[in-house]
C-alpha cells in the first residue's frame, strides 16, 4: 500500500512540475514576442520619421545587435508596404550602416522553406547589389514555389525597369496569388506597367498580368481588349480570366462568343460563374442568355439570396 501512495505521489509530482515547466516556457515566449514586438514599432517610427524629414541634416538608424537588425528589416518592409511612391533613397545609408543586405543573405543561405521565403519577402524592400541580385535569379528557379515567387518579387522590386522581361522569362506560370502579389508593387507605385501591350502579348504570364491590371483598377476602356482575348485566346485559364473581369466592370455578357465559350465549360465551372455573377449583380434576364433553364434556378434562388442580404444590410 505504501509503495503505491509512492507511485501515485511521484506521478503527481511530475505532472506538477511538467505544468510548471509549461507555463514557464509559454510566458518566456510571449515575453520574447512582446520585446520583438516593441522594438519593431520603435524602428517603425523612427523609419516614418526618417523617410518624413524634410530637413537637410541627414539622418540614421542605428541598430546594434542582430535582433535589432532584423526588427529594422521588419520595419522597413512594413513602412514600404503600406506607403505609395515613397522615395526610399532616405533609407540607403541606413541599410548600409547596418549591413542589411549581408544579413538578409546570410538568413537566406542558412534557411529553407518558407522561412527562406520570409527573408526573401524582406529582401524586396531594400537596394540590392548584383551579387544578391544574382543569388535572386538563381533561387528564381527553385523547386519551392514560396521561394520561387519570392525571389520573383524581389527582382521586380530591385529593378522596375527590368519587370516586364523578367515576368515573361519565367518557364512556369504565375498562380492569381502570385500575380495578385506583383499588383501590390503596382499599387505602391514601384512599377509603371502599361496594360495595352501585356493584353496583346503572347505570353501567359504578361497576358494575365494585364488583365489583372484591368480587373484590379477598374480600367472600363479595355473591355474591347477584352472582347478580342475571348474570341481568338485558345487558353481557356486566360479566356476564364478575361470573362470575369468582364463582369466584375459589369459589362454585358450576351455576345455569342461569350455565349459559346461558356457552353464548352464543364458543370462546375458554370455553376462558379454563376455564383459569381450573381453577387456582381447581374439580373435574372442577364443571366438567362448565359444559362440553362436549369440552371437558372439556382441562379434565381443566389440572385433573390444576395439582393436580400443587401437590403438587410442597407437598413441594419
Amino acid at each position: 500500500m505504501i509503495i503505491l501512495y509512492t507511485y501515485i505521489f511521484i506521478i503527481l509530482v511530475a505532472i506538477l512540475v511538467t505544468v510548471i515547466m509549461t507555463q514557464r516556457t509559454q510566458n518566456s515566449r510571449r515575453i520574447t514576442t512582446d520585446k520583438a514586438t516593441r522594438r519593431r514599432v520603435f524602428y517603425i517610427r523612427q523609419v516614418v520619421n526618417l523617410l518624413q524629414d524634410e530637413s537637410r541634416i541627414p539622418m540614421n538608424i542605428i541598430a546594434r545587435t542582430r535582433s535589432e537588425r532584423i526588427a529594422l528589416c521588419e520595419a522597413i518592409h512594413i513602412v514600404r508596404s503600406h506607403t505609395y511612391g515613397t522615395d526610399s533613397s532616405p533609407l540607403n545609408q541606413t541599410i548600409r550602416d547596418n549591413g542589411l543586405e549581408r544579413l538578409l543573405f546570410q538568413r537566406i543561405r542558412y534557411s529553407t522553406g518558407l522561412r527562406r521565403a520570409h527573408w526573401l519577402t524582406l529582401s524586396s524592400c531594400i537596394t540590392l547589389g548584383e551579387k544578391s541580385i544574382h543569388k535572386l535569379e538563381r533561387l528564381s528557379n527553385s523547386r519551392n514555389h514560396a521561394i520561387r515567387i519570392a525571389s520573383v518579387i524581389s527582382l521586380i522590386a530591385s529593378d522596375p525597369q527590368m519587370a516586364i522581361q523578367r515576368i515573361s522569362a519565367l518557364r512556369y506560370r504565375l498562380s492569381p496569388l502570385d500575380i495578385s502579389r506583383i499588383i501590390s508593387l503596382l499599387r505602391r507605385g514601384i512599377i509603371p506597367i502599361a496594360y495595352e501591350p501585356l493584353l496583346q502579348s503572347n505570353n501567359y504570364n504578361l497576358q494575365m498580368l494585364g488583365i489583372a491590371i484591368v480587373r484590379n483598377f477598374g480600367i472600363d476602356i479595355a473591355d474591347k481588349r477584352l472582347h478580342d482575348i475571348i474570341s481568338s485566346c485558345n487558353d481557356k485559364a486566360i479566356v476564364r480570366e478575361a470573362i470575369l473581369t468582364l463582369s466584375s466592370l459589369g459589362r454585358p455578357l450576351g455576345r455569342a462568343k461569350i455565349r459559346y465559350r461558356m457552353s464548352n465549360m464543364s458543370i462546375s465551372e458554370r455553376k462558379s460563374f454563376c455564383r459569381y455573377l450573381a453577387t456582381e449583380g447581374y439580373s435574372v434576364q442577364a443571366l438567362r442568355t448565359l444559362f440553362s433553364e436549369k440552371e437558372m434556378h439556382y441562379a434565381e434562388a443566389l440572385i433573390k439570396s444576395y439582393k436580400r442580404d443587401l437590403v438587410c444590410r442597407q437598413y441594419t
